[in-house]
């Protein structure tokens, strides 16, 4: 006569069974696939952040609050508003200095040489591009500070959406003493600066 099972004897075997129904059960509707009726709720929008460039101040606080390092802030010209200076106001530290030395000198405004400056047309004193590499910036706004304050505005911080990591809680937003970051639909946008507006369907 075979002994009476005790209770944690039993009570494995019933894990072990109720462990085996639910796997098969999975497995069959993975093998089955899902059902191309079945009703998926989907959210309205995505959210991300962006900085409100008419409040920001350019404080150095989306380079050291941002929780990605390097920052996913980055300084942006816009090519549209840039007047292709000979010296620039976001990139050197003394507009005085001479044509043929701006190339090597290092009294520049941005600490890590982020912002390029490549010659265009019409000589030594002739246009010039002014563009930003993505790799060195650190979101500090320096160049965007000068440029706001005493050029035309062309530069300013964005906060990259391929870059963010799209927090909940900003801690940019958190950080900023002008509550110029803010939550938003992602949407795609007309203008560089404008305001993001919703799909147009036919």
């Amino acid at each position: 006569m075979k002994p009476e099972p005790s209770r944690r004897q039993f009570l494995l075997g019933l894990g072990r069974a109720v462990g085996a129904t639910a796997l098969g059960v999975v497995t069959v509707r993975v093998l089955k696939g899902g059902n191309p009726n079945a009703d998926f709720i989907q959210p309205p929008h995505r959210y991300g952040w962006q900085i409100n460039s008419e409040k920001c101040t350019f404080c150095n606080r989306c380079a050291t609050a941002c929780v990605r390092l390097p920052s996913a802030v980055k300084a942006v010209n816009d090519q549209k508003k840039c007047s292709n200076c000979v010296a620039c106001y976001g990139h050197l530290c003394d507009l005085k200095t001479p044509s043929r030395l701006i190339a090597t000198t290092d009294k520049l405004v941005c600490p890590l040489n982020a912002l390029k400056r490549t010659h265009l047309f019409g000589g030594m004193d002739g246009a010039y591009l002014y563009t930003i590499d993505a790799d060195l910036c650190n979101g500090c706004g320096r160049c965007a500070l000068q440029c706001n304050v005493h050029g035309n505005k062309s530069l300013f911080l964005v906060i990259r959406p391929d870059l963010c990591l799209g927090c909940n809680e900003c801690a940019i937003a958190q950080a900023c003493p002008s509550k110029a970051v803010e939550r938003v639909p992602l949407y795609p946008t007309k203008e560089f600066r404008g305001v993001g507006l919703p799909e147009q369907t036919s």
